[in-house]
């Protein structure tokens, strides 16, 4: 990645948790200069857990297979982690749904980075399967 690229926080991280938030939802943009390159989106769904949903990790097609997608998913781990933190509760486990036969490359993908396939929920979907894919931090 070049020196110019960098990640956009929406919204900022919170320097501390009060006592009435349940759970996060985080927006991590990639951006080259003024140029969205990608992005992902986490959910911290029980803060008390250290349980979180990676709800959506893209790059722009042109900019694939340079490392985006491994940065955003890096920066999403570091953040998750962070907020978790902040509650005195550790990272336990990151999970994904894909798309069984739509999202070939993502599962490639995850699984290069520690992720295994733990689920599938079969008739979810009209036409495939949908997969659960786990990392776990513990």
């Amino acid at each position: 990645m070049s020196a110019a690229v960098r990640f956009v926080h929406i919204p900022p991280l919170p320097r501390a948790i009060n006592a009435t938030t349940t759970s996060f939802l985080q927006r991590v943009e990639l951006r080259d200069g003024r140029q969205a390159i990608g992005h992902a989106v986490w959910h911290l769904i029980d803060l008390d857990e250290g349980v979180v949903q990676l709800v959506e990790l893209t790059v722009d097609h042109k900019l694939r297979r340079r490392g985006h997608a491994g940065a955003l998913l890096t920066e999403s781990i570091a953040q998750a982690k962070a907020v978790c933190k902040l509650n005195r509760v550790p990272l336990r486990r990151l999970w994904v749904p894909l798309e069984q036969k739509s999202q070939v490359h993502a599962r490639a993908f995850l699984t290069k980075h520690g992720f295994h396939h733990t689920a599938s929920v079969n008739d979810l979907l009209r036409d495939q399967d949908l997969l659960v894919y786990v990392r776990s931090f513990d």
